[in-house]
């Protein structure tokens, strides 16, 4: 069989790396890449096959989103202008330093003390890190139930169908 690398005709062909790709070479040509064993660090390892089995796992179970019973909701506290000017005074801070702190403009600070202006989650995050203070609470979904048809009043519909008999 001929040498994938310099064409010479043997009997001997020896598996080796070379720049990344397997040859099968004499061995003239052998000492340029890196012997690779039958079964070494190129067979699949059976640690990563399985792991890999079980994220696939995990990832095809269905999840119904409706009946789960503990969904919690991300959101801001209702008070989150008097929570910010609280954790700057609690620091000593003015609006100039609380703005100089998280490299903000001095006027979104203020519109955010005011509610002029709601903080997005990054600028909602950054606060908190900064002043060690809690904006953003965990709330709990809160179930709605649909009402019997027969609980609910008169609608526009059934009053036209009513009227047209």
């Amino acid at each position: 069989m001929p040498c994938e690398l310099c064409g010479k005709a043997t009997d001997k062909l020896t598996t080796v790396r070379i720049e990344g790709t397997m040859l099968k070479v004499c061995s003239d040509c052998a000492k340029f890449g890196d012997n690779v064993k039958a079964g070494g660090k190129d067979a699949p390892n059976r640690v990563v096959i399985q792991s890999r089995l079980e994220n696939r796992e995990r990832r095809m179970k269905t999840k119904d989103v409706y009946t789960q019973e503990e969904q919690q909701v991300e959101e801001l506290a209702d008070d989150y202008g008097e929570r910010i000017r609280k954790g700057r005074e609690a620091k000593g801070w003015k609006q100039e330093d609380l703005a100089h702190q998280m490299n903000e403009r001095l006027s979104l600070i203020q519109k955010v003390e005011r509610h002029d202006i709601k903080p997005d989650d990054i600028l909602a995050k950054k606060i908190e890190k900064t002043l060690g203070i809690v904006l953003i609470e965990k709330v709990p979904l809160v179930k709605t139930e649909k009402q019997a048809v027969a609980n609910r009043g008169l609608t526009l519909e059934d009053f036209i169908k009513s009227s047209k008999k």
